[in-house]
C-alpha cells in the first residue's frame, strides 16, 4: 500500500469532484484499498477537511447543473436535429456516400409544470398554504386474508398500536 502525501491527496480530490466514480473505484485507481482511505479520513484531519471540500464541490457542481437545467426547461430552448442519409457507392459496393443531411431546427416552449414548480417556490406542485386542497389518504383493498393480516401487523408495527 501507498503511504499517506500531499499528492495522494492532489490525485484523490479531483477524482471525488467529477463525480463519476466510487470511493472503490477511486482507491483502486490511487493504489489503496478502501479501508485506508477511511482510516486516513478518521485520523488525518487535513485529508477529511479536503474530502468534505471536494464533496462539497461536487455537490455546488450539481446544484449550478439542476440550476441551468431548470432555467432551460423556464425559457424553452432550441433543438438541433440532422439526420444523415447514406447509399452504397456507385463505385465500389461496400463503402457508403452521403446521399442527403437534414438540418431542422426547432424550439422546445417551455414546461408548464417546470414554471409551476418554479412559482411555487420549489414546494412541489401541490399549495401546502391551502389545507383544503389536501390529498385524500390512500386506501387499499385487500381481498386475501393472508395479505389482510399481514398488512394489519404492519399498521400496528408502525402506530404503535
Amino acid at each position: 500500500m501507498k503511504k499517506y502525501n500531499k499528492s495522494m491527496i492532489d490525485r484523490i480530490i479531483p477524482l471525488i469532484e467529477e463525480d463519476t466514480l466510487t470511493i472503490v473505484d477511486i482507491c483502486k485507481m490511487v493504489g489503496i484499498s478502501r479501508k485506508m482511505f477511511y482510516e486516513w479520513k478518521a485520523l488525518r484531519p487535513d485529508f477529511a477537511e479536503a474530502i468534505d471540500d471536494a464533496l462539497e464541490n461536487r455537490e455546488e457542481k450539481l446544484r449550478q447543473k439542476a440550476r441551468r437545467a431548470m432555467q432551460k426547461k423556464l425559457e424553452g430552448y432550441k433543438q438541433v436535429e440532422t439526420k444523415t442519409t447514406y447509399v452504397t457507392s456507385d463505385e465500389d459496393e461496400t463503402s457508403m456516400v452521403v446521399k442527403k443531411y437534414v438540418v431542422k431546427e426547432k424550439f422546445c416552449i417551455p414546461e408548464t409544470s417546470a414554471i409551476t414548480y418554479s412559482m411555487s417556490s420549489g414546494r412541489g406542485f401541490h399549495n401546502q398554504e391551502n389545507p383544503e386542497q389536501a390529498t385524500a389518504p390512500l386506501c387499499i383493498t385487500v381481498t386475501d386474508e393472508k395479505a389482510r393480516q399481514n398488512l394489519e401487523y404492519l399498521k400496528v408495527r408502525v402506530n404503535g398500536k
